[in-house]
């Protein structure tokens, strides 16, 4: 019979290598590892953890809070957006012919204040259909290539049905299009120039883009090969897709104040079709608050939510009352 020092000679010898959280023990003869991790209280799950037991007091509290929250928030929106003040006029049904000038007149009928802010609206327009906002090339917006990739199907001038360049050459109609795509092909070309009593109100185009945006869009290609400009502020901002269908885009800003039963005439030079998918255009003016411009939903929707938090807050305990009525009687 063996004894214990003869079976400890017989047992595999273990090799103890310290790391710096583990020590591993290394079975030389079958090669196993066995690793020991550090008793911890992170690493065994022994940290001391706090879980919130809700009550029905604080379940009141929490609804009743944030209930208060919301409705204050809703009606400061809606304060503020019933001081922005705007003013829209649908034009295509009076501007009926195209790539001809129109002029329409809106009256003022409430002062605007500074900076008043001018808008296009296209009705019945889906800027954000899949197809429609991947085709373009974002590296020849950048102006780091003339190729037409993902432009698919507007690659070429013919395509996008424009054979002139901006510097008033002729372009070739198989050659590659630049900018390319169905968001630059369908870009809103309409244009206006407003007065009131014949003087010319300038409108400032400078900061109507994003500032990343126009970082983006570079003029490095060839301009004698461009049938429009990248760096256009209003190429920008029409290159920035709408999220919502009715895509309303930003045009310029009039630097001054527009008084009450003022008359502003505005010369349209009418050269978008609404027509093919029988669509509709607006020009809308409109000044901004703090919290941006006209939003009443947002407001509303601030009310109804914490109307429905209180609602919540006042029927929670009569539930409970009944519950506790029910398991006291059962």
């Amino acid at each position: 019979m063996k004894n214990s020092s003869s079976i400890q000679q017989d047992q595999p010898k273990l090799k103890k290598i310290k790391t710096r959280t583990t020590i591993v023990e290394h079975k030389e003869d079958e090669d196993l590892v066995y690793e020991k991790i550090k008793d911890s209280r992170f690493k065994q799950q022994r940290l001391p953890a706090w879980r919130p037991v809700p009550t029905i007091m604080s379940i009141i509290l929490v609804f009743s809070i944030f209930g208060l929250i919301y409705i204050i928030l809703g009606i400061i929106i809606l304060v503020y957006s019933g001081k922005v003040h705007s003013i829209e006029k649908r034009y295509d049904d009076i501007c009926t012919d195209l790539n001809e000038n129109c002029n329409i007149n809106i009256t003022i009928d409430e002062d605007i204040d500074s900076p008043v802010f001018v808008y296009y609206q296209l009705d019945g327009f889906f800027q954000n259909s899949r197809r429609y906002v991947k085709s373009k090339n974002v590296e020849q917006l950048m102006g780091k290539t003339d190729s037409t990739e993902n432009c698919d199907p507007v690659e070429t001038n013919e395509k996008a049905g424009f054979l002139k360049s901006i510097e008033g050459n002729d372009l070739i109609a198989s050659e590659n299009a630049i900018p390319c795509g169905l968001m630059a092909k369908t870009f809103f070309n309409d244009s206006f120039i407003f007065s009131i009593d014949n003087e010319i109100i300038e409108v400032d185009i400078s900061d109507i883009a994003f500032e990343k945006d126009k970082e983006l869009y570079t003029q490095n290609l060839d301009k004698s090969k461009q049938w429009h400009d990248l760096t256009d502020p209003h190429f920008i901002v029409w290159m920035r897709p709408a999220g919502l269908p009715n895509p309303k885009k930003l045009w310029g800003k009039i630097n001054r104040k527009l008084k009450k039963d003022e008359i502003i005439n505005i010369t349209i030079s009418n050269n978008y079709n609404v027509s093919a998918y029988n669509g509709t255009k607006k020009i809308i003016l409109s000044n901004a608050t703090a919290l941006g411009g006209k939003n009443k939903f947002l407001g509303i929707s601030y009310i109804v939510v914490g109307a429905l938090s209180l609602i919540c807050a006042i029927f929670f305990p009569i539930l409970n009352k009944i519950q506790l009525n029910k398991e006291k009687n059962s």
